[in-house]
């Protein structure tokens, strides 16, 4: 039998992609996953609006929709749930289907709205069993699969900074991706310490409130230091900026997601990875032809069903998501705090129970 998938959050009617704030059809990114894959069948998709939904359901030939969460549940009894709405909704969606028994949950990103999140969505994950993983699909792609296999053989030598910076964009809802991949870069190593600041006035999007420029500094239990920079602060006049990772003996450098550079005292390289698809995902056995961003996807979720049949926890897993956004999470709250942030967050830092740039402009309003 199929496994019965559902998407939570369907996206607007309209994609807006590429403007910051919202109206973007994420949803859809979900769904396409669903009906691509061999083992899985799209039944439904929830979302208050009606327009949206109708739409989704029109593009998407799904036969049922709802408007609560609740009632698809008990309906439709899916094995499968993608979350796509705002933040602030993902841990009550992820306790909700966890308890009605859905097997495997796959969240968007940024993955959780507050510090105080954290604690409780792994405990329902321990107590239910349920798989989440999150959509930090950049992990699949190869030209960062190369960087971080370039890192961990020494072609830099010993690592010792890790760069990127995000003209226009915020440290959550892109940066979430960019926190991860310097992880990933690092081997997963665990990170210590994080410091930050930012530059909260009246911007939003997404359902909360977004900095205007911001800085973490952090650092890793190998000696590496980890540099993320966004908004006003970043590069705007390259959006192809990329990753910066310097070593002791070298450089690597990825520019817009798909070439990468190496370069060293005995010269340099270009590696251009533009329509190179993720090693493996032909035995995923996809409808369709291959295409970069949707082999990501494509990844992904095999990924996942295999976590739920047994395998390994994959890299987009919900222990390494976790410590992605206590990175990201911990950056804003040293803002806060005016002090370093020890990782894993612990005492004041875990207790922050709601969005962290709400809880910086309304400190600063006093």
């Amino acid at each position: 039998m199929a496994i019965k998938a559902v998407v939570i959050g369907v996206g607007a009617a309209k994609n807006s992609h590429g403007t910051k704030g919202g109206g973007h059809q994420i949803g859809y990114t979900h769904a396409e996953m669903f009906q691509r894959s061999p083992a899985c069948e799209l039944v439904a998709g929830v979302d208050v609006s009606a327009e949206n939904l109708g739409a989704f359901q029109k593009h998407f030939g799904v036969r049922a929709g709802y408007a609560d969460a609740g009632e698809m549940l008990a309906k439709e009894k899916p094995d499968l749930v993608s979350i796509g709405t705002y933040v602030g909704l993902h841990r009550r969606f992820i306790e909700q289907c966890a308890r009605a028994g859905v097997r495997g949950i796959v969240c968007e990103k940024p993955f959780l709205a507050a510090p105080a999140d954290i604690g409780p969505v792994r405990e329902v994950a321990r107590e239910t069993g349920v798989k989440i993983v999150v959509a930090h699909v950049r992990r699949y792609r190869p030209a960062f699969v190369r960087a971080r296999e370039l890192v961990r053989t020494g072609a830099i030598g010993v690592p010792q900074m890790f760069f990127t910076s995000l003209g226009g964009w915020d440290l959550s809802e892109m940066g979430s991706h960019w926190f991860d991949l310097i992880r990933y870069f690092n081997g997963d190593n665990r990170v210590d310490w994080v410091m930050g600041q930012a530059r909260v006035r009246e911007t939003r999007g997404y359902g909360h409130r977004m900095e205007e420029a911001a800085v973490a500094h952090f650092g890793f239990d190998n000696g590496v230091r980890g540099l993320v920079e966004s908004g006003e602060v970043g590069m705007n006049g390259d959006a192809n900026f990329g990753f910066v990772l310097v070593g002791s003996a070298g450089v690597v450098r990825v520019r817009g997601e798909l070439v990468l550079s190496l370069e060293t005292l005995t010269g340099s390289k270009v590696e251009d990875y533009t329509g190179v698809v993720p090693a493996g995902w032909e035995r995923i056995g996809v409808k369709g032809g291959a295409s970069e961003w949707p082999c990501l996807w494509d990844c992904m979720l095999s990924d996942l069903l295999g976590w739920i049949e047994g395998a390994p926890e994959p890299r987009v897993g919900l222990e390494s998501v976790i410590a992605t956004l206590e990175v990201n999470h911990g950056a804003y709250v040293s803002a806060l705090l005016g002090d370093r942030v020890d990782l894993p967050l612990a005492g004041r830092a875990a207790e922050v129970g709601r969005w962290p740039v709400d809880e910086i402009y309304e400190a600063r309003k006093r």
